[in-house]
């Protein structure tokens, strides 16, 4: 695992004496913090830093061919690299090292862009095409690995992570109030977009090129989807042999490896599986919370118990909360107001204390119908056989009137937000239902002059940026409403939050984190299955608790979801308070000139109150806040 860096003279003129790669690769350090690696090539610079997992003697980056035409830095694992490097050594290379990262370079030399279609694994590459004096960027197909870049008097500049582009001295910092407006609503930025103007995000399943100057951008993968009729049976076993085949090979490293251990479905068969493939004793580790109504600490126990696994739990108290925050924004450089990146970070330093490598669960509610909203919008269409009368008159009044609880997915929380979007179309009502502040409310929180456009609908703000994904259905009335949302969040909140969250949180702590449920013939294959496998009645995950109850004792398999979540409700009024107060009082607010303070002072009150739960609304403010003050100003007073 790595990290990269790199910049190139669009005009095709050999850099001046000015190296900027020791300080791009310096600002993201911790993402390969084993050592850095660095190259100028007439009119491009390459840069890395390794955190090293594979090859650990001679792995070393930028890594070239036998004639030094073509240079490769690369971020990520290929973990069918063993029959890559076969595949290369048939076509008459000698392979120098036993690392992936030179397997690629071969395979690009005999196929070109193409080369792309035949990697297994999470990564960001760029190769210098000497000869066709090329640069050519790609990023996995489902988007774990980050990839950024943008373009500033006559360079190219590109890094795994923003702050790399701000590490050059010609990047501009700049607010980018179209991703404000993304970000307000889903609570993170959606690629192509980054919160800075002019710095984008790469795609999944895209690659970029880079020749006489003008940059090139296309697609290079379109799941494959088999849409003939497979029995419970059959998919039972496929979905086991593709999901045993996918950790066997994520199991592969020259360093100790472990399992993120939630005791919810994804992660406690990834970790009985895998229990089986390793030799020993698997490590296991995961997070619990004081609060019961998030702590599912219990689970993890019970499953490692289960499975015989060296288990390694540790709880997250509130007082860690504001130190680990502060920690974690040493290293982020854009707002997510996913709350759960605090315990991942906090969950990634203590693993990191015992392996290098850990195997997660993310991907698995996407493919296979996991999220409570699936369900809702099930439950929409019974909703709506209630006369409407009824419904707005008497139903709706009574159960917004249930008192405010700050527990965990509480039945008033769940209640309320699905009655407030419940009338809505399907896209506009699962971002309500996802997200914090709706399209139409945010002409009220921002001032004229921070609102470039003025959106009455999500999904508006949504297609500024979501068209180029592979994944994305379009949806017409004959759609199947839980298999248009399983692909709709494959498209945007798995890439742009869950895998953001991941990387970010685990890279900050130099730990490698590998996700089986997302190796490409898997989610092909999950894709292809009816929505009837996924989501049977009001069971969800249908498919894989059948595979899973092979390994797993009957109390894991019929838990009901919980979610991975903080007390944020109830930290916003007491632990973390002293910063609600220092980034959103009205001396800062009015200051700042981007948000209306007579509506966030409302939205105080209420939560304070107890009028009303404002606790989403709250965190992804204050995370904007925190983002602002780091990077656009020196201090917030």
């Amino acid at each position: 695992m790595c990290g990269i860096v790199g910049y190139l003279n669009l005009n095709g003129k050999q850099l001046s004496e000015n190296n900027y790669l020791p300080k791009m690769c310096q600002s993201i350090a911790h993402r390969g913090p084993d050592e850095i690696g660095m190259k100028e090539l007439g009119p491009v610079a390459l840069g890395m830093t390794r955190l090293a997992i594979i090859d650990l003697g001679s792995g070393q980056q930028p890594m070239t061919n036998e004639d030094d035409t073509i240079w490769i830095v690369f971020n990520g694992e290929i973990y069918n690299f063993h029959e890559l490097q076969r595949l290369v050594e048939s076509k008459g290379h000698i392979l120098a090292t036993k690392s992936d990262t030179e397997t690629i370079v071969h395979l690009y030399e005999e196929f070109g862009i193409d080369c792309l279609q035949y990697l297994e694994g999470m990564f960001s590459l760029a190769i210098w095409d000497k000869g066709k004096e090329r640069l050519f960027l790609a990023r996995d197909r489902m988007g774990e690995k980050p990839l950024h870049w943008t373009i500033v008097d006559g360079q190219f500049i590109f890094s795994s992570e923003i702050k790399g582009i701000l590490a050059h001295p010609k990047s501009k910092r700049e607010l980018n109030t179209n991703a404000l407006e993304q970000y307000l609503t889903f609570e993170y930025v959606p690629a192509p977009n980054s919160i800075f103007k002019d710095i984008h995000k790469l795609m999944p399943a895209h690659y970029l090129i880079v020749e006489k100057g003008q940059v090139e951008i296309k697609p290079y993968w379109q799941p494959q989807i088999n849409s003939a009729p497979i029995s419970e049976e059959e998919a039972c076993s496929k979905l086991l042999s593709l999901l045993k085949k996918s950790i066997e090979l994520r199991l592969i490293s020259d360093v100790p490896l472990g399992v993120f251990l939630s005791g919810g479905i994804d992660s406690s068969t990834i970790a009985a599986i895998a229990s089986e493939k390793v030799s020993g004793q698997l490590n296991t580790f995961s997070i619990g919370f004081p609060d019961p109504s998030f702590d599912e600490s219990s689970f993890g126990k019970i499953v490692a118990n289960h499975l015989g696994t060296n288990h390694h739990c540790v709880e997250f108290e509130a007082r860690l909360a504001l130190d680990t925050m502060t920690e974690l924004w040493k290293i982020l450089d854009e707002p997510i107001a996913d709350a759960s990146i605090l315990p991942t970070f906090f969950l990634s330093k203590m693993t990191k204390q015992n392996v290098t490598v850990a195997l997660a669960g993310e991907g698995g509610d996407e493919l296979f119908g996991g999220y409570p909203t699936y369900q809702a919008h099930k439950l929409v269409q019974l909703w709506k056989t209630v006369p409407a009368v009824l419904r707005k008159a008497v139903i709706e009044p009574l159960l917004m009137r249930l008192p405010v609880s700050l527990n965990n997915l509480s039945f008033d929380y769940k209640v309320k937000r699905f009655i407030a979007a419940a009338n809505d179309p399907p896209i506009r009502r699962h971002l309500r239902w996802m997200g914090s502040f709706p399209a139409a409310e945010q002409s009220n929180l921002l001032l004229p002059s921070a609102q470039e456009n003025k959106y009455a609908f999500e999904e508006d703000l949504l297609n500024m940026s979501s068209t180029m994904s592979v994944l994305m259905p379009e949806l017409t009335n004959g759609n199947d409403i839980v298999e248009f949302m399983t692909r709709f969040d494959l498209s945007t909140y798995l890439p742009d939050d869950l895998l953001v969250k991941s990387d970010r949180a685990s890279m900050a702590a130099s730990l490698e984190v590998r996700l089986p449920f997302l190796a490409y013939p898997l989610v092909e294959f999950a894709l292809s299955l009816p929505s009837n496998l996924k989501v049977k009645g009001w069971t969800s995950k249908y498919i894989l608790k059948q595979v899973a109850a092979q390994y797993l004792p009957d109390q894991i398999i019929k838990r009901p979801k919980k979610g991975f979540g903080i007390p944020v409700g109830k930290w916003v009024k007491e632990e973390f308070k002293p910063v609600v107060d220092e980034l959103l009082n009205e001396t800062f607010i009015r200051k700042q000139a981007i948000f209306n303070w007579s509506y966030i002072n409302n939205l105080l009150s209420e939560h304070a109150s107890g009028k009303l739960d404002r606790r989403k609304e709250i965190w992804t403010l204050l995370m904007f806040q925190w983002w602002w003050s780091k990077f656009l100003m020196s201090s917030p007073g």
